[in-house]
């Protein structure tokens, strides 16, 4: 009676981890279908619109690459 008592502890660990390693695997799959979908989304355009007074020191980049009045 002892064998049998060891393989059916056996068998429930090697099921428990079996069903914890199926969880993981679900989760994963899951997480990359997410990320599947949303990079398959454009965003809709975004148009940040300021003058180029508004614009602080530090947005020079903005302003020498846009040569309209306003800057994006």
């Amino acid at each position: 009676m002892e064998k049998r008592g060891i393989r059916l502890m056996a068998l429930g660990i090697a099921i428990a981890v079996n069903g914890a390693a199926l969880m993981a695997v679900n989760a994963s799959m899951v997480y990359g279908a997410e990320r599947e979908l949303l990079s398959q989304q454009h965003p809709e355009r975004v148009v940040i619109v300021a003058k180029r007074q508004e614009l602080p020191a530090n947005q020079t980049v903005a302003i020498q690459n846009c040569p309209a009045p306003r800057a994006l």
